[in-house]
């Protein structure tokens, strides 16, 4: 649960909203939503960039808002969802530095299903979850809201309002973006998008191991029963 604490410091925010940033990855997003929206006409394209970027957006804060305490039904800690968060993320950062983007993957029968859908059915699923807004993204955000205080709070809530704006430029523009990145240019936006993720993957372990260090520390020493 977020506690009362300090103003949050520029870093923090800056690095909230760039770490949201390269998690979704919406350059890499608008390459794939060109290629699967070629000959789409200019309003059908705003329509499905908006309903895909609202979605991200509305999975980001649902997990924000209530993920938190979805979680501690089940008895997990935010030290546990820092450990989750990090090993996610760091996964997702190695498939794009040395392989394909996860988001690209997709199996015979999603690829079966995709044949008999319009594009605009597109903007939801897979689109929007999981494309823009899958397993990584919401992890790191529930890493972020981890152990903080209710400012920082809002101010992560900002930063995945102000991502899924950006997001939502990114798909509406994604024609001229593609075009003009090409896939080399693509391919090298990813492998920076993966480092920095990596980055931000390393920095969750690193917070979680010292905070369950501070916490073997400050527990109590169990009881020692001496036998007669």
């Amino acid at each position: 649960m977020p506690h009362l604490g300090p103003l949050p410091t520029w870093s923090f925010a800056l690095g909230v909203a760039t770490s949201l940033f390269s998690v979704l990855n919406p350059i890499s997003a608008a390459a794939i939503f060109a290629s699967a929206t070629t000959g789409m006409e200019s309003p059908a394209l705003r329509r499905s960039a908006k309903k895909a970027a609202l979605t991200a957006g509305a999975a980001m804060l649902a997990f924000a808002l209530v993920g938190q305490f979805i979680f501690s039904i089940f008895g997990f800690t935010a030290l546990a969802m820092r450990f989750v968060g990090g090993v996610l993320v760091l996964y997702r950062a190695i498939s794009m530095l040395y392989g394909e983007d996860p988001r690209e993957r997709s199996t015979e029968d999603e690829k079966a299903e995709a044949s008999r859908k319009l594009p605009e059915d597109f903007a939801i699923i897979p689109f929007g979850i999981p494309l823009v807004a899958g397993p990584g993204t919401l992890s790191t955000v529930m890493g972020m809201i981890a152990g903080v205080t209710w400012l920082e709070y809002g101010v992560v809530l900002v930063a995945i309002l102000l991502n899924t704006w950006i997001v939502y430029l990114f798909l509406r523009k994604a024609p001229a973006v593609f075009s003009r990145l090409g896939a080399i240019g693509t391919k090298v936006v990813n492998k920076l998008m993966g480092l920095i993720l990596a980055a931000v993957a390393m920095q969750f372990l690193i917070n979680g191991v010292k905070a369950l260090y501070l916490e073997m520390r400050e527990a109590p020493p169990a009881a020692v029963v001496t036998l007669k």
